[in-house]
């Protein structure tokens, strides 16, 4: 692993410096990257996408470990950095790209380089900004594989990785949590999660104003069975979330929701929702009644058509 001094010489001798746009916060603490290492249990058999590598410690670790690293990098000068340092290995591919093609898709060249495994791990020190979409991706991807509902079929078997401490915080929120969301719901249904080390600021450099924390969310494809349409559910806490003030019978009447508000009504019922509830008051396993009840309607009106 790459020592804070050795990181700075690589990116001295290329003119460079961390970019804070890019989310560039580099986990120098040897120890806890061995922790997220264990966490993650990468195996020989193993398919490994790993998100913003930067000079490659990580990965210099992840190729040892696994069968297959993808490596995906938007930043040009820090790609040929690991092209220089690790691009020999015979079992890594780098990309220098973007991982999301917008705020609801994995790029397709990312998928079609982790396509031929049909599972994948994530493993990554996650940039900020990035995060929530591209877990919410991997999840999504994850169960439309299971349902052979994607031509580019790749489920991410488990996802580990490192993010802000307020943010690890809002995906392992419960109802009646100031931070419980739409991100809490879909982890709560989709994955069995694994709670890693703190990490303090004075772990990365440059030093970052927040605490960090590592998670491994396990994906659940029987967990993930139960759950008709994924983009029914997105479209019903898209629609109750984006109001938490008010009562979650309000959403009928809500502009983003794809549905008539008498079905909307009518599913509430069927999955036994008080229909003053707030957004915030209602578990994970009632969203996920309301939105296959939302699914059913749906798919009887489409019959009758």
């Amino acid at each position: 692993m790459q020592t804070l001094s050795q990181i700075r010489e690589i990116l001295s001798a290329a003119g460079l410096r961390p970019r804070k746009s890019l989310g560039q916060n580099f986990l120098v603490d040897a120890n806890l990257m061995d922790k997220l290492l264990e966490l993650a249990d990468v195996r020989g058999t193993d398919t490994v996408l790993e998100v913003g590598p930067a000079t490659g410690s990580l990965t210099e670790e992840l190729i040892t470990r696994a069968a297959a690293v993808v490596v995906v990098e938007a930043d040009g000068a820090l790609t040929e950095i690991l092209r220089r340092r690790v691009g020999q290995a015979k079992n890594l591919v780098i990309l220098n790209r973007d991982v999301l093609a917008g705020k609801h898709k994995i790029a397709p060249e990312v998928l079609d380089a982790l396509a031929g495994a049909g599972q994948a791990q994530l493993v990554a020190n996650l940039p900020y900004n990035i995060a929530v979409p591209l877990i919410m991706n991997c999840l999504a991807l994850s169960w439309r594989a299971g349902r052979g509902a994607s031509r580019q079929a790749v489920c991410f078997s488990r996802l580990t990785f490192t993010v802000q401490r307020e943010l690890a915080e809002r995906l392992l929120a419960g109802p009646g949590s100031k931070t419980y969301g739409p991100a809490s719901v879909i982890v709560a249904l989709l994955t069995d999660v694994t709670a890693g080390r703190p990490i303090p600021p004075e772990a990365f450099w440059p030093r970052p104003k927040v605490h960090s924390r590592m998670l491994r969310l396990d994906f659940d494809a029987a967990a993930a069975g139960r759950l008709v349409d994924m983009d029914v559910l997105s479209a019903v806490l898209s629609a109750t979330f984006g109001h938490r003030r008010k009562i979650i019978s309000a959403a009928a009447k809500q502009k983003p929701l794809p549905f008539p508000p008498e079905d909307f009504l009518s599913a509430l019922a069927e999955a036994d929702i008080d229909p003053s509830a707030r957004p915030e008051q209602v578990p994970p396993q009632s969203f996920l009644v309301l939105a296959n009840a939302l699914s059913e309607i749906d798919t009887q009106e489409s019959l009758n058509m």
